[in-house]
Parts: C-alpha cells; sequence; structure tokens
C-alpha cells in the first residue's frame, strides 16, 4: 500500500513538475472588499492563465452575491483555457466558500474538515432555486461524479430540493444528513464518497505541488509593510545612514509646551541635517492637548513635506496624548509589553481637580484623531474609541465595524460579532491587539543588546544595530548605519524650563512685584532691574514656543512707553495712561498665554475647543498669580514699603557725578534737612522725585498723592536717610 502510494506521488510530481501554478489563499470571512481583490486577480488570470490554479479555503462565510460573481470568473478561465483546478479545504469550507470544491478537479483536504450548508449567514440573500441552479451548473458535464455532486449541492442548499426517490439512487448519501437539515459533511464522508484524494496538512499540500515556487496572491499585511518601508526609507549602501531620534520618555510629567519645545528644535536640526528616517521613541501618559496637536501636526509636516518619514517605537507606553503622536506618523513599532490608548481629554481647573472635558472638546478631539488614523491609513474607528468611551466597536466577519448600540451586537450564528470596545469603557490595545488590528505595523520581540556607553549618549551617536528596531528583517538590511540622536542643548533646555507653567506664573509674579517696587522707591534698582528681566524672560519663551509674533511685543513695549511717558512727562494722569496700562496688558497676556488665536467657542454648547481648554487653563494660573500679587502688594504697601526705602542706598543712582554742583544723596542723618523744613518739587514726585531745600537737592518720597513739579513742600519725617515729603497747605 505504501509503495503504491509513493509511486502514485512520484507520478504526479512528474507531471505537474512543468507547470505554470498560481496558488490563492482565501481565509476568514470573504467580505466585498476581499473578494474585489480576488476579482482583480482573476482578471489577470485572464489575461495570462496558468495550467494549473491551487485555492486553499478556510472560511466560514461570504459576501454571496460578490463571491457568486467570482466563481463565474473562475468557471470561465476553467472552460476557456483548460486551467486545472485544485482546491484543498484547510478546516471549514463553509457559506458560500463551499462551492468552490464543485470546480476541482481534484479535491485535497486537512485532517479535519467541515464543508456544506452553501447559504450560511446569507439565507434569502439569493433565492433557493437559483442558487442551486447556478452551483450546480460550476459542475463538469465530464465528471465521473457529476450525479452526486449535484444531490451534495441541492442538499447543501436547500435539503426540501433532494427527493426522497433520488437519494435511493445513491445509497451512500442517505446517511449523510437528518431530514429537513442542510448537509454539512466531514473528512471521513468525503473518503467514502470518493470525492477527496488525499488527507493532508497544508504545509504538505503546498509542497506536494511545490507551490512555494509560484506566485503566492494573498494580502499578508507584513508583505505590505515590508513594501512600505522601502517606499519610503531609502539609504546609500557606500556612504554612512544617519538614523534621527526624538526620545519622549517620562511617565510622570507627561507632554508638555515644553515637550513641543524640544521636539521643534529637534525637527529644526533634522532639517539641517536630513537623515533617511526618524525614530520617535514613545513611553509618555500623555499630556496636554493642545502641545501635543502642535507636535503631532509637526511630525506630519515633516514627513510630507521633507519625505523623511517618521518611525514611532513605542516602548510601553503611548497613552492619550502620546496615542496622537503615534497617529501622526508613517510606522508604528512596539514592544511586547506595549499598550495605545485611552485618549479621553481631561481638563484640570486651578484648584487641581480634574474632569471629563466637554463634549465639544471631547467631539474636536475625536475627529481629530480619526483624521490622524486615515492619513496613514489606519482604521478610524478605533482611533475614535480610544478618545470615547460610549463608541461600541465590533470585530464581524474579519472587520471592523461601529455599533450604534448595544443591541446591534450579533452573539449566535456562526461567526458572532466580537467585542474590541464595549460600551463605558475608552479603548486601550496591549501589543497583539495593536498588530492584529493593524494599528502598529511592527512588532519587536526582546533582544538583548549591546548598552550604550556614557558617552555615546553624551553625544548622541552609536551604532543602529544597539537599537530594537534594527533587529527587524528590513532595518538589517540597511549599511553603516547610525543613530543621531537630537541632545538639546543650553538654550534648549532653558526654553524649556521657560514654558512650565509655574515658571510663567513665577515670572509674572516677579514682573508685577518688581514694577510696584520700582515706582515706590526713589531711582532706579535692584526691583526695576527683576521687572524688566522678568518680561524679557517671558517675550523670549513665548517665541521659543511660537506662541507669539512681534505684534504682541510691539503692543507691551509701545503701552510700557506710554504709562512711562505719562508718569515722567505729563502732568497728570490721564488718557494717555490708561490707553497704555490697556495696551501693556494685551501684549503681555498675549505673549503668555497659549492658542489665544485657535479659540474656537460653541455657543450651543456654551464649550470651547483643545485651544481654548488650553487658554482658560493658563488663565486661571495668571489669574491666580495676580490675586497673589495683589495680596503680597497689601502687605508690601502697609508695612514694609518705607523700609525698602533704606536699601536704595545700596543702589547705585548716578548722584555721585552731581556732588560738585550741590546736590546731595545717601547723607547720613546729620546731613540731612529736617522735618518741617519747607522746599520746592524740582520735578513730578510719584512718589519719589527730587525737592529742593535750602539750595540742596534731595531725593524724596511723596506720602499720600503725588505732587506737581515746582509745588511747595514741607518734609514730614526721615527714615534713615530717606525723605517723606508732602505738599504745603495753602
Amino acid at each position: 500500500m505504501a509503495i503504491r502510494y509513493f509511486l502514485s506521488l512520484l507520478l504526479l510530481i512528474s507531471c505537474i513538475h512543468a507547470e505554470e501554478k498560481i496558488f490563492w489563499n482565501l481565509n476568514g470571512y470573504l467580505d466585498s472588499e476581499k473578494i474585489a481583490h480576488w476579482q482583480e486577480q482573476a482578471k489577470e488570470l485572464e489575461k495570462n492563465p496558468p495550467s494549473l490554479l491551487a485555492i486553499s479555503i478556510n472560511s466560514n462565510g461570504a459576501d454571496i452575491q460578490a463571491f457568486l460573481d467570482l466563481v463565474k470568473s473562475l468557471y470561465t478561465i476553467k472552460i476557456n483555457h483548460s486551467t486545472r483546478f485544485i482546491v484543498y479545504i484547510n478546516g471549514n469550507a463553509l457559506g458560500p466558500s463551499a462551492i468552490i470544491p464543485f470546480l476541482a478537479d481534484e479535491l485535497y483536504a486537512s485532517l479535519i474538515v467541515s464543508w456544506g450548508d452553501i447559504p450560511l449567514g446569507t439565507y434569502n440573500a439569493v433565492p433557493t432555486n437559483i442558487l442551486r441552479n447556478q452551483v450546480t451548473g460550476f459542475i463538469s458535464a465530464s465528471s465521473p461524479r457529476k450525479a452526486l455532486l449535484e444531490h451534495l449541492a441541492s442538499a447543501m442548499i436547500d435539503p426540501q430540493s433532494a427527493k426522497e426517490e433520488e437519494w435511493k439512487q445513491i445509497p451512500q448519501l442517505q446517511t449523510l444528513s437528518l431530514p429537513n437539515q442542510i448537509l454539512v459533511i466531514n473528512q471521513n464522508q468525503m473518503r467514502e464518497l470518493g470525492l477527496v484524494k488525499q488527507n493532508l496538512s497544508l504545509e504538505a499540500f503546498i509542497n506536494f505541488f511545490d507551490l512555494k515556487k509560484g506566485e503566492e496572491l494573498s494580502t499578508d499585511s507584513l508583505k505590505q509593510v515590508e513594501q512600505s518601508l522601502k517606499d519610503f526609507i531609502h539609504y546609500d549602501s557606500a556612504a554612512i545612514n544617519k538614523i534621527g531620534k526624538i526620545k519622549i520618555d517620562d511617565r510622570s510629567n507627561g507632554i508638555s509646551q515644553a515637550t513641543w519645545v524640544y521636539v521643534r528644535n529637534a525637527l529644526d536640526y533634522y532639517q539641517k541635517n536630513p537623515p533617511i528616517f526618524i525614530i520617535l521613541e514613545l513611553n509618555t501618559p500623555g499630556g496636554e492637548v493642545f502641545a501635543a496637536q502642535k507636535i503631532s501636526d509637526a511630525l506630519k509636516n515633516f514627513d510630507t513635506q521633507y519625505n523623511i518619514p517618521v518611525v514611532t517605537f513605542i516602548n510601553n507606553w503611548a497613552i492619550s496624548a502620546g496615542a496622537m503622536l503615534a497617529y501622526s506618523t508613517r510606522f508604528i513599532a512596539i514592544t511586547q509589553d506595549a499598550s495605545m490608548g485611552a485618549a479621553e481629554p481631561i481638563i484640570q481647573d486651578s484648584s487641581g481637580a480634574t474632569q471629563t472635558a466637554s463634549e465639544k472638546v471631547n467631539s474636536a478631539l475625536r475627529t481629530d484623531f480619526a483624521n490622524r488614523a486615515k492619513f496613514f491609513g489606519r482604521n478610524p474607528f478605533i482611533a475614535e474609541a480610544m478618545v470615547d468611551k460610549d463608541i461600541i466597536l465590533a470585530l464581524r466577519h474579519g472587520k471592523i465595524i461601529k455599533l450604534d448600540s448595544e443591541s446591534q451586537v450579533r452573539t449566535s450564528g456562526p461567526d458572532p460579532d466580537k467585542i474590541i470596545s464595549p460600551k463605558g469603557k475608552l479603548l486601550t490595545l496591549n501589543a497583539e491587539e495593536l498588530i492584529n488590528y493593524k494599528v502598529a505595523d511592527l512588532l519587536l520581540l526582546p533582544r538583548q543588546l549591546v548598552v550604550l556607553t556614557d558617552f555615546e549618549r553624551e553625544m548622541g551617536r552609536w551604532s543602529f544595530d544597539k537599537e530594537l528596531l534594527s533587529k527587524n528583517a528590513f532595518f538589517t538590511s540597511i549599511p553603516n548605519a547610525e543613530v543621531d540622536e537630537y541632545i538639546m542643548d543650553w538654550k534648549t533646555r532653558f526654553f524649556s524650563f521657560l514654558a512650565s507653567p509655574v515658571v510663567q506664573s513665577a515670572l509674572f509674579l516677579g514682573l508685577l512685584l518688581g514694577f510696584y517696587l520700582e515706582m515706590n522707591t526713589p531711582g532706579f534698582g535692584l526691583p526695576g532691574g527683576i521687572a524688566i528681566s522678568c518680561l524679557a524672560l517671558i517675550i523670549l519663551s513665548s517665541f521659543s514656543q511660537e506662541l507669539a509674533s512681534w505684534f504682541e511685543v510691539i503692543l507691551l513695549l509701545l503701552g510700557l512707553g506710554m504709562i512711562l511717558v505719562e508718569i515722567f512727562l505729563l502732568p497728570s494722569f490721564g488718557v494717555v495712561g490708561f490707553i497704555g496700562i490697556a495696551l501693556f496688558i494685551f501684549g503681555l497676556f498675549s505673549l503668555m498665554l497659549p492658542g489665544i488665536g485657535s479659540i474656537d467657542f460653541e455657543w450651543n454648547t456654551q464649550t470651547f475647543n483643545a485651544a481654548g481648554e488650553a487658554f482658560l487653563t493658563r488663565l486661571a494660573w495668571l489669574s491666580a498669580t495676580f490675586v497673589i500679587a495683589l495680596i503680597i502688594i497689601y502687605v508690601l504697601a502697609k508695612y514694609f514699603v518705607p523700609s525698602f526705602a533704606g536699601l536704595q542706598r545700596l543702589v547705585l543712582k548716578g548722584h555721585e557725578q552731581e556732588a560738585s554742583q550741590g546736590y546731595v544723596a545717601g547723607l547720613t542723618p546729620e546731613h540731612l534737612p529736617h522735618v518741617g523744613e519747607k522746599g520746592i518739587a524740582l520735578s513730578y514726585l510719584r512718589p519719589s522725585g527730587k525737592i529742593l531745600v535750602k539750595q540742596n537737592v534731595y531725593d524724596a518720597l511723596s506720602v499720600g498723592r503725588y505732587i506737581e513739579r515746582d509745588a511747595k513742600i514741607v518734609i514730614v519725617r526721615i527714615e534713615g536717610s530717606v525723605i517723606f515729603v508732602q505738599e504745603e497747605p495753602r
């Protein structure tokens, strides 16, 4: 028996050795999209017909009308070109896919088989008599088992169509199925009927017909990814291939305006020093939506404008805003412990309490996620479910669908729905799910890598083979690959530090207090220097974050100039001063508040968009800082400002050059005028200025209201070397 089987194999192999062979592999639920792919392949076969077409089937259902059209195309090829059809049932051939074996010249099967129930899941989609007529029409008239196959086809479509007397003509059929039950047969019954030529594994079937050397037409996603990598990542075999790297690895603080400063500077660096691609390594719990949107837009634009793709490497976490960044890159590679999702926007108020953002913000962010996913060919429904916990996603026949309610979930039938995202729960995918749902492109298995040296980390340069990504087949083929990680210089670190809301608030507080103290002490000293320094740092920080333009700076400086003119040149504080204050405040807040030009308010829902929420959050910080400043100013005005004036002796006022002309400053008490002595104001006292007493010029402070120039004054008290005066009563 074994010898006969061996000889038959040798004979069969010798017969098919010179054949031109094509292999199709039909797996899973065959929806209209998959069938359209195979229909295109059938058109190619019609132009260049092979001598042998081998089809492997493992399917529980299909779009029956589209599948019938595909079978018609295959039947036409078989008849017109005498193509030999070899069919292999790899487990299940249920539903419309059960039609394919009726085309077979030779039928093979795996060790366990279910074949039949042609209308499975599509009952009444095609009238029974029409379906039976079409299927039996595909059976070859010259087949020695024509009658048997016609009876099987009828029983697999409608058990009522096979009359009892007809079944009696073929004794083997009488025990196959119960009355009124659609026929499904197994591997043993197929052997008893003489339908299957051999039961063997798929690998043995492929080897048996030498199909590995032929063209395998499939939708293998790994092959598509590899081809896409080849299309977008180009390297030079004879030169050093630089690979950029941006690392966002902070599971405590998350993404912020400081992160945006870092990424923007990194992209500026890679624009001047182009790599073949950039690795974006993520391990982050999320962060500010507005900052993440700017980073995401910059990453996407860098890819499309400069043809330098970004490969996200999720090294554990890409949660919330981190998921947005990943969706904005062309390729995503993950580790085995990777997680991505849970991107519902959360708003934090000034007290630190958190709450879910408004529907306006949620809706805008949901649409934003979907658009970013679609831009690089990923499923938008999955992206939306990461933002909105009310979205229900299910896997139906191998396709991800969005349902309106839980009642639409199919829990019965041969291929029930698999729930991906239940109602009331934000979607977060693990590594296996990220690959299965085609969110991620590459799964990187754990490997032992050569540890980077301290010098390499400091310089940001090392061989690419020290990266886990380099162990993927495509990236391994890149010769002379070297990582060029962007390392922040002192300026970038400084600007990132300034971008913190805490630092911004501290600068705002320093500006207010410095300005107040300077206005209440004679001369120009330390408080004024602090105020100017804080203002300069605020301007620098705003420019580094791209939150402001020169227009805001001009408004701010114009307002400050008008205030100074009003104080020192005009006789009273009036319209010019108030306009100056308004311009100064508007310019200052424009510099310090992010996204002020992108704010959108929905009057129907009374909600802001993400930029508006970021604006309100920073406004809350600044408002709280302003209140604190007012409290401090009140305490200083009541208890400490007079004593601060004595510190002015430590400040160089420029009066030393005037001593030869009779001007006096910083004198000891015995050289000062006495309380009650009278003089005139040489300048406006608002509240500091100069007075003339007995032909000597002194610095003085006004108590009460401001004093006009040339007004008569009287000394009311002296503290240390500071003179306090008031206008002489008339």
